[in-house]
């Protein structure tokens, strides 16, 4: 009956985030002693500090109702993401002299409650510059002056603000390229970014712009330390309420995810992963991708595959193939993890022949590897070397290892397949084997990868062992 009670309520926080109730218990001056029960309740449900509270029937039922809306208030006065819709609106009812009377309030308002730190100061100022000459026009000089005098004071400001913007998409190019090419560096922008993350006077987005290069760069150059470093400042900034969004939240829980997982802190990065996937936006699959990988690495070949079929709905209509790919390549991974070998084998075929041309653009080489690996336990030996020279994976795959740091898993597999198929003897396999092993076994960051190979490779030809 309690449950039944609050279920409107109970459903309603599960959208919400642990840095959300952080926010708000910060935020609050309740003098209702019930309301501060309810919300620190509801953040403990949140955040998962303690199993599962129950909520007191005990306490009107109208407060939790009144809790909703308060909490929705509040969390859509601070949301940026709403913030920016209600400018972009506000600017086209000005470039169409739509305007009236209640929105020319709203931006005079919102002008005069403006510093260079709100998220989205740039966009504010332009909107100041169109107000002006909306203004001038009318003869409506009290006004203009506000504009104006809000415009002079902030023009330089605003003319530093654009430059950065400039800057960091300049440091987005060598940070990118570096992590997909391996042709650039960017080392050199770290100072400059953390500078412009740390400046309390900077507009809040090229702050957070900066901060998610910053965890770029760090990937980049394995300096977990860094990072953590760099999460431990954000925190605070976040359970204040600035940056906040929950896009915003989503991407940071995304990234202590990868960071998590990359420092073997598997219960930390599955905790964060969850959390990632809680409400969903456009990366939603590439959430789920990275969590599937950290349930397998841990042993919950279960949890993984019920995620993945959870899933399954918006992996079918993404338009983001390179997400796309990634999903099927992770559930053929989790359907040969648990031995359904047919079902791997039979999901990677449909999709290969429904999107050859996309799948060969994106994340190929993922896709080829989980698919072989499932065609090669299954005894499907001719099957990848059709595949093989078909594509021509091996010369693909050569150069995709001149720029990505990888394994060359598909030279493996169709060396073990070429030996399984009698078209080379097992001395060759051999000297191909030590020479693999010579070119791996140097690298530790591959060895997991490589150590995959092996065990599944004692498992059909022993005899190379």
């Amino acid at each position: 009956m309690k449950k039944q009670k609050l279920k409107k309520f109970n459903e309603f926080i599960q959208g919400l985030l642990p840095h959300e109730t952080t926010y708000l218990l910060n935020k609050q001056q309740f003098a209702d002693p019930d309301n501060l029960v309810i919300l620190k309740q509801t953040h403990e449900k949140v955040a998962g500090v303690t199993p599962q509270p129950d909520f007191s029937t005990h306490i009107d039922k109208r407060k939790y109702s009144r809790m909703i809306q308060w909490i929705s208030e509040n969390l859509n006065n601070a949301d940026v993401d709403k913030e920016f819709d209600q400018l972009i609106e506000l600017e086209k009812k000005l470039m169409n002299d739509a305007i009236n009377t209640e929105d020319e309030q709203i931006l005079l308002t919102i002008i005069k409650n403006t510093d260079t730190s709100h998220y989205y100061f740039m966009k504010r100022f332009e909107l100041a510059m169109h107000l002006l000459n909306y203004l001038l026009v009318r003869m409506r000089h009290k006004e203009y002056n506000e504009a104006v005098n809000f415009v002079n004071r902030y023009k330089n400001n605003y003319d530093q603000s654009r430059l950065v913007y400039g800057r960091i998409q300049e440091a987005t190019f060598d940070i990118t390229n570096q992590y997909t090419f391996n042709d650039k560096d960017s080392k050199q922008w770290e100072s400059w970014l953390l500078t412009i993350f740390r400046d309390p006077m900077m507009d809040g987005m090229n702050r957070y712009y900066a901060l998610v290069r910053l965890i770029f760069l760090y990937y980049n150059y394995n300096q977990q330390e860094k990072m953590e470093n760099l999460f431990e400042e954000v925190e605070p900034l976040l359970e204040s309420g600035n940056f906040y969004s929950k896009r915003i939240l989503i991407n940071y829980y995304g990234n202590r995810l990868l960071f998590h997982s990359k420092a073997n802190q598997l219960d930390l990065a599955e905790k964060y992963g969850y959390l990632s996937i809680r409400v969903e936006n456009s990366d939603f699959l590439h959430y789920v991708n990275n969590l599937n990988t950290v349930l397998l690495k841990k042993g919950k070949t279960p949890e993984a595959l019920n995620l993945m079929k959870a899933a399954f709905p918006q992996a079918k209509k993404s338009p983001n193939f390179h997400h796309r790919v990634s999903f099927v390549a992770s559930y053929v991974r989790c359907l040969t993890d648990s031995e359904e070998l047919n079902k791997a084998i039979t999901h990677a075929e449909i999709f290969l022949s429904a999107y050859k041309k996309e799948l060969l653009e994106h994340r190929w080489h993922f896709f080829f590897t989980v698919y072989f690996r499932a065609l090669f336990l299954k005894g499907h030996y001719r099957k990848i070397l059709q595949y093989i020279n078909k594509f021509k994976l091996l010369e693909r795959e050569a150069k995709y290892l001149q720029k990505i740091s990888s394994v060359a898993t598909l030279e493996w597999y169709y060396n073990a397949a070429s030996y399984k198929s009698e078209k080379i003897e097992l001395i060759a396999l051999k000297e191909f084997s030590k020479n693999f092993l010579k070119t791996y076994d140097k690298i530790s960051n591959r060895s997991k990868a490589v150590n995959e190979l092996l065990k599944d490779t004692q498992k059909v030809i022993p005899e190379l062992f």
